[in-house]
């Protein structure tokens, strides 16, 4: 019977060893497959952002010229106030350009521009100056003591009359030394007539 209680025994305990050591080796293996977080692999890929003008890019003038109908184009640097913009945004600057020229702010430059293409190696802008409104009037006054015709700018001559001024009346003299308009040929045609008959 000691033979059968010693082998009983150690069954029991060769079992319970063999229990503790899968127990334990299932322990470790559990705790060693806690979710250990996975790095993400990150792939990075082009993304499209917007396009905006910058000094790379070529930037042609097309000029539309409203007196004789011709267009020509030159590539010149991409100007300044324009650096940065995207397309949306380069379209709003020549509106506000425009609605400034149309109501007279800007005296140089053209009357209106007009943004024709936008890619990311060039952009292409119309600029149109209208042709030159007829002139209304002229511009009569004394200069270098002869009778002299401007434009109505009253800068630019139109016409040496070779009328010398101190041969006219006084009044006369006196009105052109501070110059005066006429609306037209036909009146200034008529006053000269009179100053040189």
């Amino acid at each position: 019977m000691k033979k059968k209680y010693l082998f009983m025994s150690s069954f029991f305990v060769i079992g319970t060893i063999f229990t503790l050591v899968f127990f334990w080796s299932y322990k470790v293996y559990d705790s060693g497959s806690e979710e250990v977080p996975v790095k993400e692999k990150v792939n990075t890929v082009d993304t499209v952002t917007e396009l905006r003008v910058n000094a790379s890019m070529k930037y042609v003038i097309e000029t539309y010229d409203g007196t004789t109908g011709v267009v020509t184009s030159e590539e010149e640097t991409v100007p300044e106030e324009i650096a940065g913009l995207t397309r949306e945004e380069l379209e709003s600057f020549f509106s506000q350009y425009n609605q400034s020229a149309a109501e007279g702010s800007i005296a140089d430059g053209p009357d209106s521009k007009e943004l024709i293409s936008f890619s990311k190696d060039r952009i292409v802008v119309r600029e149109t100056y209208e042709g030159a409104e007829e002139e209304e009037g002229f511009f009569l006054k004394e200069e270098n003591g002869e009778v002299v015709i401007f434009h109505n700018d009253q800068v630019t001559p139109y016409e040496n009359t070779g009328i010398q001024a101190d041969v006219l009346p006084e009044d006369e003299q006196e009105k052109l030394r501070e110059g005066f308009f006429v609306q037209d040929e036909k009146e200034l045609y008529s006053i000269l007539e009179n100053l040189s008959s």
